[in-house]
C-alpha cells in the first residue's frame, strides 16, 4: 500500500466529470462526512480509505464539497491530496470548475496539514472514522 506523500503523476488528477458521473450511492456507505461544526471550515469534508479506491488512484486524498451548503453533496466534492503540501487533484482544465474562493481553498489545505497524520492513518485503514473524529485539531 502506498504511503505518505506520494509524487503527483498526471493520471492521478481526476476530470470534474469523471467525480460527477462515477459516484454512486454505494460509495456513499465508503466515505464519511465530516461537517462544518466538526471541521471549523465553510465546507464539509470526506474521508476515505485506499481500499475504496481500488485501482483508481495510489494518492492519499480527501474530498471537499465545491459549496458551503450543511447538506451532504457528495457529487459536489473535489478531490484534495494529503501532504504537507496538499494540492487539488483535479486535471488542469477543470479548475474553473471549483466555486470557492481562494482563502476557501487555503484554509481547507491548513485543515490538511494540520490534521495530515490522523487523515494519513485513516487512509492506511489504521483507524476508524470514528477515530478521526474524535482526533481533528
Amino acid at each position: 500500500m502506498n504511503q505518505i506523500d506520494k509524487t503527483e503523476e498526471p493520471n492521478n488528477y481526476e476530470s470534474f466529470n469523471y467525480i460527477v458521473n462515477t459516484i454512486t450511492d454505494d460509495m456513499l456507505l465508503e466515505l464519511s462526512s465530516i461537517s462544518q461544526r466538526k471541521t471549523g471550515l465553510d465546507i464539509i469534508v470526506w474521508v476515505q480509505t485506499y481500499i475504496l479506491q481500488t485501482n483508481q488512484h495510489n494518492t492519499p486524498r480527501i474530498r471537499f464539497q465545491n459549496n458551503t451548503a450543511s447538506k451532504p453533496q457528495i457529487k459536489e466534492s473535489i478531490p484534495m491530496s494529503i501532504s504537507n503540501e496538499p494540492k487539488i487533484l483535479l486535471k488542469s482544465n477543470d479548475l474553473d470548475k471549483i466555486s470557492l474562493t481562494p482563502n476557501q481553498i487555503e484554509s481547507i489545505k491548513e485543515w490538511v496539514v494540520r490534521n495530515k497524520d490522523i487523515l494519513l492513518k485513516h487512509w492506511n485503514a489504521e483507524i476508524t472514522s470514528c477515530d478521526v473524529f474524535e482526533s481533528l485539531k
